[in-house]
């Protein structure tokens, strides 16, 4: 039974702490809001007082000894409010702080330390004064006004009466005394003159300056004295007479040559290509420019030995015909080199027989030895090129090795940029070799040409020829322009000046050009001789030109073939090869590049 009853006690639990809990709960309720409103009014009584009353803080440790500011000590007697006030309002705070250092004053709130006054600089009173102040901009300092003061200045200087004697420009001086003693005249004077008057334009102009030493004489602007004025001696020397052609070492050979022209309208009908032929006169002789050969023989397995031999023969043929002035220098390749001699040799009988031995010893390479071109055409340019001499190279190849293209670009692009026009290159081979087309571009950008031979038992003749072709040079680096008489109309020549071919004696001279209409032009040429410089200009008309062939299509069509040719080896562009395969194709020109 007792433990149903203690069952019974723990499942209801007793009213009486019911009802207790319901009476203490409005209790709290009131307890709360009475602490939120008396928070409230504490709250609100403390803004108050902060807003009508300052708060001092000190630190002891902060604060500076007393002896080291005596000043600090008299602030604490006051009242904290009243220094704060002092210290906003600046009443009485500038009479308790005594003087301060300089250093002091620069962190002073004092506006009197921070305005100058005489007595405290004195600078023996120079010529300045200070503008007075406008009495709403006024400043104040404790309530009192500030009163502005002046230092009294010199008299003013004038500048034209302390100026140098040297520096003034004097004025013109005129034989004539009246114009210098004509009085100054009124303006009733000068309206009564009459334009009748000799002296009108005299008289007008000499009227008073205000300045007793102009800086600036102005002369008269229409005078006419009866003796030329006297001026004094420029400052600048005798200008330098231009040099005649004398002097500048540059002779004229315009009535030495003879022209003859020929000329073609274009496939597009827009303007015409032509042909001009420099020819010179039977009795033009001209100082001969010292030569300096070399002679590349390749000796690769693809020349056979009868090309090889037929080669030698004519390579010592043309050493016996050189003359005494001229050098030269052997070198046979394939992938390795031999040389003549370290240096060149004079043409004379000990030369030529070193020479024939040496050509003697040249044999026919193997197979697995294939010619390399560019090592010994970089052999043969020198650092450096004398006025009174040319380099000409002359390889004797059938160029099986520029079937290479990485080959190609080397000798192509490569050597002639090192080259630079100092070495100019010539080429003999045979009618049929496969890559005489790249044969001839690489001559055509190095002042040269290629000569073939339809046999080989022709080959030493078709040498000799080039030989005595080339043996005399007279003039180089030839520049040509031309001007024409006409606006409006472009004139273009061929070829560039650093790919222009040498003149040689008694030779003909051939430049290709376009232009727009058939109007007269003027050429000039210009080049090196040996000990001066030439000089041609010639007038050029179309009127009794000829009318040119197909071998003047095909040769205007190889030139833009050449530049497309450069521009493709400069960027790498394929579109230059379908270019200059369009211009050579109607032609039945060979196309170098496959």
């Amino acid at each position: 039974m007792k433990k149903a009853e203690m069952d019974s006690s723990y499942s209801s639990p007793p009213q009486k702490n019911i009802s207790d809990s319901g009476v203490q709960s409005p209790i709290k309720k009131n307890i709360l809001s009475t602490s939120l409103v008396l928070s409230l009014i504490a709250h609100c009584l403390g803004i108050v007082t902060l807003h009508h009353h300052s708060i001092w803080l000190n630190n002891a440790n902060s604060q500076p000894p007393p002896s080291q500011t005596p000043w600090l000590a008299s602030m604490d007697k006051k009242e904290k409010s009243e220094v704060l006030k002092e210290a906003f309002t600046g009443g009485g705070l500038a009479e308790a702080v005594p003087s301060f250092s300089p250093r002091s004053e620069q962190a002073s709130l004092s506006l009197k330390s921070m305005i100058p006054s005489a007595s405290d600089h004195p600078i023996d009173n120079l010529s300045f004064s200070l503008p007075p102040i406008p009495s709403q901009s006024m400043m104040t300092l404790n309530n009192q006004w500030i009163d502005t003061f002046t230092i009294p200045s010199r008299e003013s200087i004038n500048l034209l009466t302390h100026l140098p004697k040297d520096l003034i420009v004097p004025s013109f001086v005129f034989p004539t005394s009246s114009f210098a003693a004509t009085p100054s005249l009124s303006p009733e004077e000068l309206h009564s003159l009459t334009l009748s008057s000799p002296d009108i334009k005299q008289e007008i102009v000499s009227l008073d300056i205000p300045h007793a030493n102009p800086l600036i004489s102005i002369p008269p602007m229409a005078e006419q004295p009866s003796h030329p004025p006297v001026l004094r001696p420029s400052i600048l020397g005798t200008l330098p007479q231009l040099p005649t052609l004398d002097q500048l070492d540059t002779s004229s050979y315009s009535e030495s040559f003879e022209t003859d022209l020929v000329f073609l309208p274009k496939e597009n009908g827009e303007g015409y290509i032509f042909a001009l032929t420099l020819i010179p006169k039977d009795d033009l002789q001209l100082p001969k420019i010292r030569q300096n050969y070399v002679f590349l023989i390749d000796r690769a397995n693809s020349i056979q030995k009868e090309r090889l031999d037929y080669t030698k023969n004519a390579v010592a043929k043309v050493i016996e015909a050189l003359t005494p002035d001229d050098t030269f220098n052997i070198v046979s390749f394939d992938s390795k080199m031999e040389k003549l001699s370290p240096s060149p040799l004079h043409s004379n009988n000990s030369s030529i027989e070193k020479a024939e031995d040496f050509l003697k010893r040249v044999e026919l390479s193997n197979f697995f030895s294939p010619a390399d071109l560019y090592k010994p055409l970089l052999l043969c340019v020198p650092s450096d090129v004398e006025d009174d001499e040319i380099y000409t190279a002359i390889l004797l190849t059938d160029g099986e090795s520029l079937g290479k293209k990485g080959l190609q670009r080397n000798i192509l692009q490569q050597w002639t940029y090192y080259n630079e026009g100092k070495v100019a290159l010539y080429i003999m081979g045979m009618e049929n070799d496969r890559h005489r087309p790249l044969l001839e571009t690489l001559t055509s950008f190095n002042r040269g040409k290629v000569i073939s031979s339809n046999t080989k038992r022709g080959f030493k003749r078709k040498f000799l020829k080039l030989m005595k072709t080339i043996q005399t040079p007279v003039a180089k680096n030839l520049s040509v322009r031309a001007f024409s008489r006409s606006s409006g109309n472009q004139i273009e020549l061929f070829p560039k000046s650093n790919q222009a071919p040498h003149l040689f004696q008694g030779q003909p001279y051939v430049i290709l050009g376009s232009t727009n209409s058939l109007d007269d032009f003027i050429l000039f040429i210009q080049g090196r001789l040996k000990n001066q410089w030439l000089n041609i200009k010639k007038k050029i008309s179309f009127i009794s030109a000829k009318k040119g062939s197909l071998s003047l299509k095909s040769e205007w069509a190889l030139q833009q073939a050449y530049n497309l040719y450069e521009q493709f080896l400069l960027d790498n562009n394929s579109q230059h090869l379908v270019e200059a395969q369009q211009l050579l194709q109607p032609l039945q020109l060979e196309i170098p590049f496959q």
